[in-house]
Formats: structure tokens, sequence, C-alpha cells
């Protein structure tokens, strides 16, 4: 266990733009969200030292409606940009290939989840499942890495996070009427099939440490989009070091891994000819070996966009 009760759960919904289905749960009353201040900086940067106008912005993958207005900056960098980013491309999901893989993933190739897990372990889901009116057999068909992922997504329905009211959504909807072009860095299933390769005992950490922390996901995750809104990095580094603190194989496959492997792509972009908005998880963004720190090794310069400069950023043709 931890020193101190850790936020995997919230910190996996803030890594993942492929946030899975789930079964269900009964809605809990939530704390009214404080107002959101749109005056507040965020997490966007503007990249320098490239062919066009670049911004690194980070998301939340799940939010509630009371989260918005955005910080304006997100406003500035959507206005200057004619090229949008995200994880994944709006119709990535949609497409007949994706589906099917994706069942293939989510879904046991034979028995059942009950036999991958310990008799302590099963014993806690199952009490979790009948405290939350959340039916078993739901469950029974998933690995226990998607079981987790979806203790933790129901919770955070439950909370009022929802995710067609996370960043990606919100700007894949005006797609439309701006005129601009999108794509994706990864595909659902990329994504998801980062899960499989855990072994199993990892696998089964990751459903123990879900039920464990399903009842302080509130408290974590409002951690979270603090320090995202007011703009502070390093708090957010700190948050998210603390939640992967006994997994690190976790972090690297979630954070480490994908950040470099993201990096040839959007130097591409910063030397191509379309002014660009990249729109990531904001663990992506902060902290060692992040998207920022990996594009200041190769020699740009990336600076925090403040909310006080919005008024003076020129708006795009």
């Amino acid at each position: 266990m931890f020193f101190s009760p850790s936020l995997r759960a919230a910190a996996l919904l803030l890594c993942l733009g492929a946030i899975p289905s789930c079964s269900p749960a009964p809605r809990a009353a939530a704390l009214p969200a404080p107002p959101s201040d749109p005056t507040a900086p965020g997490l966007v940067w503007r990249v320098s030292g490239g062919n066009v106008p670049f911004f690194l912005a980070g998301s939340f993958h799940l939010l509630r409606p009371s989260d918005y207005p955005l910080p304006s900056p997100y406003e500035a960098a959507w206005r200057q940009t004619t090229h949008l980013v995200l994880e994944i491309a709006p119709d990535d999901s949609a497409r007949p290939e994706t589906q099917l893989g994706l069942k293939s993933l989510i879904t046991l190739p034979s028995g059942t989840l009950q036999e991958r897990l310990t008799p302590t372990t099963w014993q806690s889901l199952a009490t979790w499942a009948q405290r939350t009116q959340t039916p078993l057999a739901t469950l029974q068909t998933q690995p226990p890495w998607m079981a987790a992922l979806s203790i933790a997504v129901a919770r955070s329905r439950q909370l009022g996070f929802r995710s067609d009211q996370g960043l990606e959504t919100h700007f894949a909807a005006r797609l439309p009427s701006s005129g601009k072009t999108v794509e994706g860095l990864e595909t659902v299933l990329g994504q998801m099939a980062l899960f499989s390769h855990l072994p199993a005992p990892t696998q089964e950490a990751l459903l123990r440490q879900s039920l464990a922390e399903a009842d302080q996901l509130e408290e974590k995750t409002d951690r979270l989009i603090q320090a995202w809104r007011s703009g502070d990095a390093a708090a957010l580094h700190a948050t998210l070091l603390e939640s992967f603190r006994d997994f690190p194989e976790i972090k690297k496959l979630l954070l480490d891994d994908r950040n470099a492997a993201w990096i040839p792509r959007l130097q591409a972009l910063l030397q191509g000819d379309r002014p660009t908005l990249v729109l990531v998880g904001a663990g992506h963004l902060c902290g060692p070996g992040s998207l920022i720190d990996l594009l200041q090794a190769k020699g740009y310069r990336c600076i925090p966009l403040p909310a006080e400069a919005v008024q003076a950023t020129p708006k795009a043709a």
C-alpha cells in the first residue's frame, strides 16, 4: 500500500484519450464544483523554433459542465491555429475494424475474471459490485486491467465527469464549422493494447488499487484539476508521481514511452506549414521525460501562455 492514498484511477483517466465504456453505476450526489475561472492560465505552451505557430495544451479527458469556460489560453491557441492534433482522431473509434478489435481486447478469450484473480481480490470486487449495484456478470468477461478502468470510469461518472465534456470532445465538435484539419497521434486499439501487455500480477494489483481508491477519487481528481487550471505543472507532476510510485512500469508504459514515440511527429509538424494545436493528456506535459522536456532537449523553446497575454493575441484568419 502507498504511504498516502494514491491517485492511480484519476491518473489513468488523465493519461488516456481512449476512455472505454463500462457498465453503468448509479449516480451519487457529488459536491457542486466551484465556478470555473476563464482567467486562469491552464496548461498551454507556445513552442518556438519551428516554421509555424505551435501550441501544446494539457487536456483532461473527462470533465464536468461546471469546468467550462476553459482557461482563456486554450481559446487563444485555438484561434491562432488551423490544424488540431489529438491523441485519438475523432472518427477512429467509430470504424468497424476498431469496434471489432476493441471487443477482442476487452473481452477474455476464455474463462472468467474470477478465475484470474486471487480469492481476496475477487471478494473485494464482489463487495464493490454489490455496493454500487454493478452486475458482476458484466465484469466477468473482462481482463483485470479492463475491470480496473471500468471501476475508475464508473466512479468518475458518479461524480459528474463525462467523456462528452472532455477537452477533446469540446474542440472536436467545433471542427466542422472551423475549417481546421485534425489528426490523431495514436489509435484506440493502440492505447488499449498497452494494458494487455502488463503481467498478470500487475493487472491484478491495478484492479486492487482501483477498488481501494474508488471512494477517494473525488478529492484526488479535484486536486489534479486545480493544478491543471492554475497552470501548476510542478504540482500536477508531483501528484502523478505519487500515483505511479509503486508501479514505475505503468508510468513508463503510459507516459514515458508514448512521449518519446510522439516526438518525431511533433517535430515534423513544427517544420511544416500548418499552425498547430496539440491537445494531449496534461500528464504528458509535466516533469522529466514530458513532451515539454523532450522538445526543449531538441532545441525548441516552450513558454507557458499566460492568461494576461491572451488579449494581445491576434486572431488567425
